[in-house]
């Protein structure tokens, strides 16, 4: 039987990283600036979605709970509000997205079950409401998207862990409340992937399979149902332009803004302070400024109002509820 959310590896990778950077900062660009605290306790694991350029963080594990409660942080203040709890079974990597002005929360482990139930979040009303369960394998470990297809705004959830490894993708439909398998990913299956969405296509990289970190990529046209693959995230050809590839790993935070994607943290040999950007006009990765925080990994990545954030996360034994902002473009000061 699989460990159910490897917190014994996470241990070791954690000594094997001591939580040092894997590189210097100061030959890169970009900088991170701490922000304020999530105010719930510290936790790894966690659901999120954006709506109106309000982030919506909740549920999650704190190393000896899985949580229930929902928080949402302003941009423009700087802070974190509690909203109503997730009315689900306390869980743990459950996977989230926007849709119509929505928020939806689904599947996920609660401690002993693979879930497969799903909630909408009205931030009107700040209340919950059970929908349509998750029509794929009760799983934990999917990626959450929205993209728009014909006009209409839909949910996505693709790839996880159901006691395999999986790459089926779903779509949901929030006016009809109902699920529909789409495309498949071509590439490999995967758990704890990262994703984020650029020009209404959804970027899916990183995961772990087999006991082995993944290295394909792509991304998925919900217009088209179409996978394309893209280039491989570690170093295999014989041009230069992926040299200094070396990030393949899991449960890193992902965001996108201004046009590129961000990887954040995560695991590798070890916990990773890494932070990569990608270009979808060229199809190249740039490594930027290490991530200031303690190396972590589940870690949520967000993105409001084109600025990119990364909060919570682990490691091992130790959650945390710090905050991070990282403007790509500017230089790096340590002061701040």
């Amino acid at each position: 039987m699989r460990n159910i959310r490897s917190y014994s590896l996470l241990l070791i990778a954690s000594l094997v990283a001591s939580c040092s950077k894997d590189s210097t900062t100061t030959d890169k660009v970009g900088n991170w600036i701490r922000r304020s605290e999530f105010e719930g306790v510290a936790r790894s694991a966690a659901a999120s979605f954006v709506i109106d350029n309000k982030a919506y963080v909740g549920t999650g594990y704190d190393g000896t709970n899985r949580l229930q409660d929902f928080w949402v942080y302003d941009v423009d203040m700087n802070q974190w509000t509690q909203k109503a709890a997730f009315p689900g079974t306390a869980r743990n990597n459950a996977s989230g997205f926007a849709a119509g002005g929505k928020g939806y929360v689904g599947i996920g482990y609660d401690g002993l079950n693979k879930l497969n139930d799903f909630y909408q979040y009205d931030p009107a009303a700040n209340s919950w409401t059970k929908k349509a369960n998750f029509a794929g394998t009760a799983r934990y470990g999917a990626v959450g998207f929205s993209l728009t297809k014909s006009g209409s705004e839909y949910g996505f959830f693709a790839t996880g862990y159901d006691g395999n490894w999986l790459k089926d993708n779903w779509r949901y439909d929030p006016v009809a409340d109902s699920w529909t398998q789409v495309q498949s990913m071509n590439l490999g299956k995967r758990t704890d992937a990262s994703v984020f969405v650029i020009n209404n296509k959804a970027y899916v990289c990183m995961g772990t399979a087999n006991s082995a970190n993944v290295t394909d990529f792509a991304s998925y046209d919900a217009d088209a149902d179409n996978w394309t693959t893209l280039r491989s995230i570690s170093n295999i050809s014989d041009d230069s332009y992926d040299d200094a590839y070396n990030f393949a790993g899991y449960a890193a935070a992902a965001f996108a803004i201004k046009g590129k994607g961000y990887i954040a943290s995560g695991l590798k040999s070890g916990l990773s302070t890494a932070v990569w950007e990608y270009d979808p006009a060229s199809d190249l990765w740039t490594q930027k400024t290490d991530f200031e925080g303690a190396g972590r990994s589940y870690s949520t990545g967000f993105a409001a109002k084109d600025r990119g954030f990364v909060v919570l996360g682990t490691s091992s034994s130790q959650p945390f509820d710090d905050m991070w902002e990282f403007n790509p473009a500017a230089e790096y000061n340590k002061n701040d």
